[in-house]
């Protein structure tokens, strides 16, 4: 599913080219949006929102809420519109929150990779994303096919708001629309360095992905899926917030991605990959391109160079191929979890009902 990426990039563009128009008519009046999901589906609402941040206080008020959270504790009404992202579009709790939206007044849009699903039947409006369902249990492709829309859309209402960033946000456009070939080039280029980097990595202790602004929620993925498919300690963090108590647990046991695409934060990224480096950890950064200034750097990433927003969609790929090879060299299946072994398969039946997820 990981080699799809460029593919279901590729479709989910042409879909949402074929549904901005009427979708962004239907938000134009709300003052407000929110974002839900769980798991992966949560995570790429962070990514395909974070656009929003653009607005700079003239755009759009918006939040993302994990979909218990949005049903519980979060005010709704008419003023506002509501995006809730499933996978399966079976999500119970997901669908939860969207129909608690609907029933408040907010105009709800289900984005899912099922046509007819039970998302599709509690919102107003639905997005069928990617070139097909993701077939491993360790959902990948549809991290980024989920959050395409999100960004799509929010750059067409920033644009509606003209807002101060109108050049940036038609060069995003620009370069969503490059991405397939962006992300076939990441997939040639990281796919063996990945492999050799889980080969000497796999018996370390614990690992940790950091990150900041739009690459943040690639940081929460890639150590969700290190945990899904290795069953191994793993953490995604705010970069900062690892310099703020967590540092200390760093030891030449720990393996440690800094994604550092963002300029803004690039001294405190060096900052943190210059501490776990003292510290022993193995350290790597994903980085574009002939990037310079990041310290004492030798196992580097390196991506191209697009803008910070978009910069995710690319970084995930050899974060997803890390997680992927550190699987297979500790002998785990990554495709099922660990539903294949009948005590994790009754605890999901309790946390997941037959036909809830």
């Amino acid at each position: 599913m990981i080699y799809e990426i460029p593919q279901t990039i590729k479709k989910t563009n042409e879909i949402v080219s074929a549904r901005l128009e009427t979708i962004t008519e239907n938000l134009k009046g709300k003052s407000s949006l929110y974002f839900t999901g769980c798991g992966t589906a949560f995570f790429s609402a962070l990514l395909g929102a974070n656009v929003l941040t653009l607005g700079n206080g003239d755009g759009l008020n918006f939040d993302c809420v994990q979909a218990l959270e949005l049903t519980n504790h979060h005010p709704l009404n008419a003023r506002s519109g509501t995006f809730g992202i499933s996978h399966s579009g079976i999500t119970k709790t997901t669908i939860d929150a969207v129909q608690v939206a609907r029933s408040k007044g907010s105009y709800t849009i289900g984005v899912t990779h099922f046509a007819e699903s039970p998302l599709s039947k509690a919102v107003d409006e639905t997005l069928v994303v990617g070139n097909s369902p993701d077939k491993s249990r360790c959902h990948t492709k549809c991290y980024a096919a989920s959050a395409i829309p999100l960004t799509q859309i929010g750059i067409e209402l920033l644009k509606d708001r003209q807002v101060a960033h109108a050049d940036r946000l038609s060069r995003i456009r620009d370069e969503l629309l490059r991405l397939p070939g962006l992300a076939e080039s990441v997939l040639a280029a990281t796919d063996s360095v990945m492999r050799q980097l889980a080969e000497k990595n796999y018996e370390k202790h614990t690992f940790y992905f950091a990150g900041t602004g739009a690459s943040y929620p690639n940081a929460l993925e890639a150590a969700l899926k290190v945990m899904e498919t290795s069953y191994v300690p793993a953490q995604g963090f705010q970069a900062e917030q690892l310099l703020h108590g967590p540092w200390v647990s760093l030891d030449d046991k720990s393996l440690v991605f800094v994604i550092a695409t963002e300029e803004r934060t690039r001294q405190r990224n060096r900052d943190l990959i210059e501490a776990a480096t003292r510290l022993g950890a193995t350290v790597i950064p994903l980085m574009y391109e002939g990037e310079k200034g990041l310290g004492s750097v030798r196992n580097g990433i390196e991506l191209p160079h697009v803008d910070e927003q978009v910069a995710p969609y690319l970084s995930i790929i050899p974060l997803y191929l890390f997680a992927y090879y550190l699987s297979l060299r500790s002998g785990n299946n990554p495709d099922y979890l660990r539903y294949l072994d009948p005590n994790y398969w009754e605890a999901r039946t309790i946390i997941f009902p037959p036909g809830t997820h």
